[in-house]
């Protein structure tokens, strides 16, 4: 079946894309410029599908150099709809690509991060490997994933989150969307999502599915200017590779202080909380996702609170809430205990509703 990507006639074969595609064959990476040109072609709806696809075939079967992935994130920066957000606004959007069975970690930790201080623009999408993406959860939760910016910068100023729903955000895509339908496999785009987020946060919390990975991915967000940054990837002795900070086993973490990269070791040890099984964690659906979320936020106990605690914890490092993760556990069991963050979904779901 060939690809379509809209009515229109599809772009003429692009002869300066013919010649990066023959020098990838020959295994030779791109150059960040290179990348650059490739990809604003791409979003310009400049290159044909059959193109496209080969390009990101070819990138996808080896993974992006440090090089490629930051050519690629500063097309896609150019081309967001941008919203309006504090200097000190945080991310916590993962890569994904590890098939989990875990709730959704990430966003109930932003939710709790934004009760404790730290203004969060939660970038991100509908499931592709997980059994619920942010967008599928929150949705379920109450909130309205369709907004627009002017909304979103007001959830933003008034209840310290905002939801920013990839597609709305990056309409550019549209000349890549069946390309990657069809491909059925990740590809850089999954890598580089992360690092565009809408409301330009320079400081992220970024779970991914390897280490090696993370280390690049650390790389680029230095080279384009991050205030502050941490790369996690955890390991759970069921479900495996996590993109999150793990409560089932140690968590690979790289991060950057604003002068310093460090990499290391992290167990849930380190910070007085005990490493415990995941059974309690997995879910099969976003309404059993939702119904976890609920729990953690009304001061449940167990595995999928610590585990909530752990990231959330990195979320305040990273927004400079908190000087340390130990100190930002407290800061996130605080704000669990106390309602807060229980109070704070409450008013991004009333918010994200009004059109006013």
């Amino acid at each position: 079946m060939p690809f379509v990507i809209s009515s229109q006639p599809p772009a003429p074969y692009n002869s300066g894309m013919k010649e990066l595609l023959q020098q990838l064959v020959r295994g030779v990476p791109l150059t960040a410029q290179q990348a650059e040109s490739a990809f604003t072609d791409i979003m310009d709806g400049a290159v044909d599908p059959a193109q496209t696809a080969a390009l990101l075939t070819l990138l996808a079967v080896r993974e992006p150099t440090v090089e490629e992935l930051a050519g690629a994130a500063l097309v896609l920066r150019r081309h967001v709809v941008a919203i309006d957000a504090p200097e000190n606004v945080i991310d916590t959007c993962g890569t994904g690509g590890v098939h989990s069975n875990i709730f959704n970690v990430s966003t109930t930790a932003a939710i709790v991060a934004a009760s404790a201080g730290a203004p969060v623009a939660k970038h991100g999408n509908r499931s592709v490997t997980s059994k619920s993406g942010s967008s599928d959860v929150l949705k379920v939760l109450g909130v309205n994933i369709d907004t627009t910016p002017l909304q979103e910068a007001r959830c933003l100023k008034e209840a310290n989150i905002c939801f920013a729903f990839a597609p709305r955000h990056h309409p550019a895509m549209k000349h890549v969307s069946s390309i990657r339908q069809g491909l059925g496999f990740a590809t850089i785009f999954n890598l580089v999502g992360p690092l565009t987020n809408p409301a330009g946060a320079r400081r992220q919390l970024v779970g991914t599915r390897s280490p090696a990975l993370g280390d690049k991915l650390l790389e680029v967000l230095v080279r384009l200017g991050a205030a502050r940054v941490m790369v996690v990837c955890g390991r759970d002795p069921v479900e495996g590779t996590l993109c999150e900070i793990a409560i089932g086993g140690p968590t690979h973490i790289a991060q950057f202080d604003g002068t310093t990269t460090t990499r290391y070791e992290f167990k849930p040890e380190d910070v007085g909380l005990q490493t415990q099984p995941s059974a309690g964690l997995i879910i099969h659906s976003p309404e059993q996702s939702a119904k976890i979320v609920k729990a953690v936020l009304n001061g449940e106990k167990g595995a999928a609170r610590d585990i909530v605690l752990l990231n959330a914890a990195a979320a305040l490092w990273v927004g400079q809430i908190a000087d340390s993760l130990q100190s930002g556990v407290a800061l996130a069991t605080e704000a669990l205990d106390t309602g807060k963050a229980r109070e704070t979904l409450a008013k991004l779901i009333k918010l994200s509703h009004d059109a006013g």
